[in-house]
């Protein structure tokens, strides 16, 4: 064969795949190969996506759903007049005197009572709230919020292999978004189609319109919730990878420095609370791991903004044995695009941080999400089921 007729032959093909792309897309086998992808992952994790994106949605507003479920004759939360963890430790041994508490959160104007993670002698987990004033304990069964909230992490499975099921699904979304994008381009005449709803009396047609318009707006988030829910699943993995392109400096957690000798006594709760406001004095105590001392260290986490804020605080290591504070994580302080890229995982994922506008908006994204699922179905409905139902 002439070699300037292949040379010919493949400026052909080439200028042929890039006027198709351009003005006629659908001829193209690659973009029949993204469908087949779009429809079989999206009909694999319809439940999934439509279960998250709910789920997602509610907890939006977890905050505010949980204060709904507070015993009513808790005192009114007052931050001059507020029972100390001493207090409630004590209260807390008198009502369950063979439990250890694994962590509490002290109370906020959003969730006005402390609240308690503890466990029995036989390890089974325990709810308790706390009097803000009085340090009263109540013991909770498990609430719709914490269910939901389990629901959404963990898929119900717990911490061992919840978020790895969950860190498959996110590859599978962003994998959806992938091909999405591909298939939402119709051409350079037709592309403004796919950005709003035609009120045409076929429903199948709004249908058509309202997945591509969705998948359209909600992009960019739904990538993110995808990006960011396979680093919940392998953050480590996530973060060295990251590592390698930007190196971390301010979201690296810094390493224990060796702890003292074992003596088989630990300090008292009360000085190691005061000396996590020695390490960070500008923070608010928000949550303490193992108030009980049970284990080497425990960790304070110390916002610097509102409560609750946990994209700014300072993480508090602190030798149970002495007292001494081992490290200090000065978390959301960031130095590099690899610290931004790491810290942004979880308040766009969450949208819980600035405001009720935010919320709103990070909620009606959620229900959006779900709203691609019913509509893909539908449209799966329209071009096969439908046909075979009716014959």
């Amino acid at each position: 064969m002439n070699p300037a007729h292949e040379v010919d032959s493949s400026r052909t093909r080439r200028g042929s795949f890039l006027n198709n792309l351009v003005h006629n897309p659908r001829k193209l086998f690659l973009r029949r190969a993204l469908f087949q992808i779009h429809l079989w992952v999206g009909l694999f994790l319809t439940v999934y996506v439509i279960v998250i994106a709910v789920t997602g949605s509610i907890l939006v507003f977890e905050d505010e759903f949980t204060a709904t479920t507070l015993p009513a004759t808790l005192h009114l939360y007052d931050s001059a007049h507020t029972a100390s963890i001493p207090a409630v430790m004590g209260a807390f041994r008198l009502a369950c005197p063979s439990c250890s508490v694994i962590d509490i959160t002290t109370p906020s104007p959003a969730v006005p009572a402390y609240r308690l993670r503890a466990k029995g002698t036989d390890q089974h987990e325990m709810n308790a709230v706390a009097d803000p004033v009085t340090a009263a304990i109540y013991f909770q069964s498990r609430t719709w919020v914490e269910w939901i909230h389990d629901l959404h992490v963990n898929l119900l499975l717990g911490n061992a292999y919840g978020y790895q099921v969950n860190g498959v699904g996110a590859i599978l979304l962003v994998m959806l978004t992938i091909t999405g994008i591909g298939l939402w381009w119709q051409g350079i005449k037709r592309w403004r189609r796919g950005l709003g709803l035609s009120f045409a009396p076929n429903w199948r047609r709004i249908n058509y319109d309202a997945h591509s318009a969705v998948g359209f707006w909600t992009l960019l988030i739904v990538s993110w919730w995808g990006i960011s829910g396979i680093y919940f699943g392998w953050y480590r993995q996530v973060v060295a990878a990251v590592n390698l392109v930007s190196p971390l400096r301010g979201m690296n957690a810094p390493d224990l420095p060796p702890l003292a000798p074992t003596t088989g006594t630990h300090a008292s709760l009360e000085s190691i609370i005061l000396s996590a406001h020695e390490a960070s004095p500008q923070g608010r105590l928000f949550e303490l791991s193992d108030p009980s001392l049970t284990t080497p260290v425990v960790y304070a986490e110390m916002d610097l903004r509102a409560p609750g804020d946990f994209s700014h605080r300072d993480i508090v290591t602190i030798d149970t044995r002495t007292a001494r504070p081992l490290t200090v994580w000065h978390y959301g302080q960031n130095h590099s695009l690899g610290d931004w890229f790491i810290w942004s995982m979880h308040p766009l994922h969450f949208g819980t941080l600035w405001g009720l506008p935010f919320k709103i908006l990070w909620c009606l994204l959620g229900v959006g999400l779900a709203a691609l699922a019913v509509t893909g179905l539908l449209m799966y409905w329209n071009r096969y089921l439908r046909h075979i139902a009716l014959r």
